[in-house]
């Protein structure tokens, strides 16, 4: 007979406070579970821009352990096999998300339905740039949700509205640190200091962080935008700065971190950057996608998106494009909830924080909108 202990594994119990955390070990666990730490975390909250405070109680809990009762060695996990292993996995699901896609553009298409195309909403998504099949997957939802007929524009603008994905509150509730990622070249930076220079006028201390700048024009276009609007900068050179800076950069309302670009230069930089934001709970992740880029070569972007475990969608360069209605393209792809839109005059524009009824205007135009919600 094997008297062997079976193994101590850990469990973790979240809660608001650290005494509704210590009841919910106790009702768990028992009363006489060991507790072996404690910590408190600044995490990104789930639907809005903000953050909030978790307490974790760390408790030891017995769990049998075959291997060791049979006289087996523990297995020895290989980190690059994990890593591969991880990476199959997404491959895996991207694949099967874009097979679901395009069987349904397909039945969309094999259906021939044409009611929703004369819809006038319908009409004019298309017409500014949306994908008939993805138009036409949106109105058949609304049909199947709400009943609506397949002519009743209002049903089919209401149903959009709730459809948009898009944080909670204004700028008030924008706090904790956030990240702004994506390709060279399409304004992030410039919506970036944009965004801090409206937080900064809502009263809140915010510090803008330059991660490996690749030249002196950028911190002197940093120290420029800070010394004008009101917020504190500062460079760091490396990823493994932000691990150590935790207590400075509590101090602040706001953080936001400018990052090496994808595919750019600073490829070190860039990684060693992934790993510590994907470990770091805190950081809103936001993909900066300019919306005058065509979707079919945003791939690279999209797939980097998924790698990075972005959270969010930032848009740029409406600007340059009149053709809106492919921001319902791009959500079909990337189902990320829309935070901040740089203005239609960028870069003399100031952004907004997004909402369904703005997601709206840009696409259908004000006048579109009204048309449709009054007829």
């Amino acid at each position: 007979m094997n008297n062997k202990a079976s193994a101590r594994t850990t469990a973790v119990v979240e809660a608001p406070t650290l005494k509704e955390a210590l009841r919910l070990v106790r009702s768990r666990h028992g009363e006489h579970a060991r507790v072996i730490r404690s910590r408190t975390v600044t995490r990104r909250q789930v639907a809005g821009l903000g953050h909030e405070k978790v307490v974790e109680v760390f408790v030891e809990t017995a769990a049998p352990d075959l291997r060791a009762e049979r006289g087996m060695p523990p297995p020895v996990v290989d980190p690059r096999r994990q890593a591969a292993l991880t990476g199959e996995i997404a491959a895996e699901v991207a694949r099967i998300e874009e097979l679901v896609r395009q069987i349904a553009v397909q039945q969309a298409a094999g259906r021939g339905d044409d009611g929703w195309q004369e819809n006038p909403v319908a009409a004019r998504l298309i017409a500014a740039g949306a994908d008939p099949g993805v138009v036409v997957r949106l109105a058949e939802r609304c049909q199947a949700e709400t009943g609506a007929n397949a002519h009743d524009q209002r049903a089919l603008l209401h149903y959009l509205a709730r459809s948009l994905p898009t944080g909670r509150g204004g700028w008030a509730e924008m706090t904790g640190m956030h990240v702004l990622l994506g390709a060279p070249g399409i304004g992030r930076t410039e919506l970036l200091l944009k965004t801090a220079g409206q937080l900064a006028a809502q009263g809140k201390q915010v510090l803008v962080l330059c991660l490996a700048p690749r030249h002196g024009g950028e911190i002197r276009r940093l120290q420029a935008a800070a010394a004008a609007v009101g917020f504190d900068a500062a460079v760091i050179q490396s990823p493994r700065q932000l691990a150590t800076a935790d207590e400075h950069l509590s101090a602040y309302d706001v953080v936001l971190l400018d990052a090496p670009s994808f595919g750019g230069e600073g490829g070190k930089e860039a990684a060693g950057l992934q790993q510590a934001l994907i470990q770091n709970s805190a950081y809103h992740r936001h993909l900066v996608f300019p919306l005058d880029r065509d979707l079919r070569d945003g791939g690279q972007t999209v797939a980097a998106a998924r790698s990075w475990n972005c959270d969010w969608l930032a848009l740029t360069r409406l600007d340059q494009t009149a053709a809106r209605g492919k921001l319902l393209n791009l959500l079909d792809r990337l189902p990320l909830p829309v935070s901040l839109v740089g203005d239609v005059v960028w870069p003399h524009g100031t952004p907004r924080l997004a909402d369904p009824g703005h997601l709206i205007d840009l696409m259908l135009g004000a006048e579109g909108r009204q048309a449709s919600a009054v007829a």
